[in-house]
């Protein structure tokens, strides 16, 4: 009898995480998510003033966000990182085989793709931050410029409400990867496209009093959008670059040049 209950109690104390999480959440957090797509002013003011009464702050909501769509994507399947296969989609399956046999794992073995696409998960998870911080830079430093005044620190919530709105979209078309990334980047038009609505309704509060000015202000995010595309593709390639180095001895860049041949 107590062996069985032994064997119940990992089961209950996943449901009791569950239980706490679900009925214990602060109800701010749904207004907030909604309000951050529907009022996206009133959310940023709320945190440029530091009033937390009614929502949470972005910075919360965003770290919250952003830890949620890693675990969408594992219960999924559906990595949010690179793999192997994305770098390989074109080269001949005895290219791949050549080039995993120069590398190593810790214990002297030839490293597999799962392990590899294991490892980028893992690290790639965590090298997310610090590129997500380094592409967004160049919005936060032209905010700055359209209202100098402003605190970074208050150009920032407003950089993060709409961020934190598209997010909620992205999150939610996460599963679509499994159809295939060609028809994930498809949908993450409405995400892109929402990020815009929201922030152009930012501008037209707090950055412009003409319809000119917000539509040059918009447009100057918007021309943007590649220098951020940029930015994050190199901070992708890099960091994998590293991690197959540091953990397989394996270089990115003769794998890109044995594809080529």
């Amino acid at each position: 009898m107590s062996s069985e209950q032994d064997r119940d109690t990992p089961g209950r104390d996943v449901l009791d995480s569950i239980s706490i999480a679900a009925f214990d959440l602060d109800a701010r957090i749904f207004r907030t998510l909604w309000h951050s797509i529907v009022r996206t002013p009133d959310v940023a003011l709320a945190a440029v003033q530091g009033d937390f009464s009614r929502y949470l702050s972005p910075v919360r909501v965003f770290v919250a966000l952003f830890g949620l769509q890693f675990v969408v994507a594992a219960l999924l399947g559906t990595p949010l990182t690179g793999t192997i296969d994305q770098f390989t989609s074109h080269a001949d399956d005895g290219i791949v085989a050549d080039w995993l046999a120069a590398g190593r794992t810790a214990g002297g073995n030839v490293p597999t793709i799962a392990e590899i696409d294991t490892a980028l998960e893992a690290w790639g998870s965590l090298l997310l931050w610090p590129i997500f911080i380094i592409a967004s830079l160049p919005y936060l430093v032209l905010l700055k410029l359209y209202r100098l005044r402003l605190p970074l620190w208050a150009h920032l919530q407003f950089y993060l409400v709409p961020t934190n709105a598209s997010f909620i979209v992205m999150i939610a078309i996460i599963p679509i990867q499994i159809a295939g990334m060609g028809w994930f980047m498809l949908a993450l038009a409405p995400a892109l496209g929402l990020y815009y609505v929201c922030m152009g309704w930012l501008i037209v509060r707090f950055y412009s009093r003409s319809a000119l000015g917000t539509a040059l202000r918009l447009g100057g995010l918007v021309l943007l959008l590649p220098v951020t595309l940029i930015l994050s593709s190199i901070g992708q390639l890099l960091g994998t670059a590293w991690i197959l180095d540091s953990q397989f001895g394996l270089s990115l860049i003769e794998l890109f040049r044995l594809d080529s041949l």
